[in-house]
């Protein structure tokens, strides 16, 4: 995920995922995955416009409806924090309240070296274990401080 991917890359990708109108989330998912910046940006929606003949009034629509779908660049991890009614009785709130000590940023801001942001989420399934952080695909419950500093301090390492 270091570079910019290619207009053909991205043709590729869409049409591994159908090429068409009913496949747009897919796509715009998948798009995402594959850019470098973690979202996908105004000349990636021109491009899934013109490919499934459509506007890009309507993909943007639905790259804006849906949470899961960026339209600015991300941090390298994005700690999603469960605040589902599960979670937010375990105390979700607490852990947003140590990510934002422990990372020195408010909800959504990325840290100066753009390692790092977080926000809340809806739930994540896994509400015997909560409160939880999802990073991408994983998701740590039980959380207590100081098992959010020592995830923060393992995704540093890894980096």
């Amino acid at each position: 995920m270091s570079k910019l991917l290619s207009e053909t890359e991205k043709t590729t990708i869409i049409d591994q995922n159908g090429s068409r109108q009913e496949n747009i989330l897919n796509i715009l998912l998948a798009l995402q995955e594959a850019s470098a910046g973690g979202y996908v940006d105004q000349e990636t929606i021109a491009l899934v416009a013109k490919k499934l003949s459509t506007t890009e009034t309507k993909v943007f629509e639905i790259a804006s409806f849906y949470s899961m779908i960026e339209t600015k660049p991300q941090a390298a991890y994005v700690l999603e924090v469960c605040n589902s009614a599960p979670c937010h009785f375990t105390k979700s709130d607490e852990v947003s309240g140590w990510l934002e000590a422990e990372l020195g940023v408010k909800r959504g801001e990325p840290t100066s070296d753009g390692l790092f942001s977080f926000r809340f989420t809806p739930c994540v399934g896994a509400c015997d274990v909560g409160p939880v952080i999802k990073v991408k695909d994983a998701v740590y419950g039980d959380l207590s401080r100081d098992k959010v500093k020592e995830l923060i301090q393992n995704l540093k390492k890894s980096k």
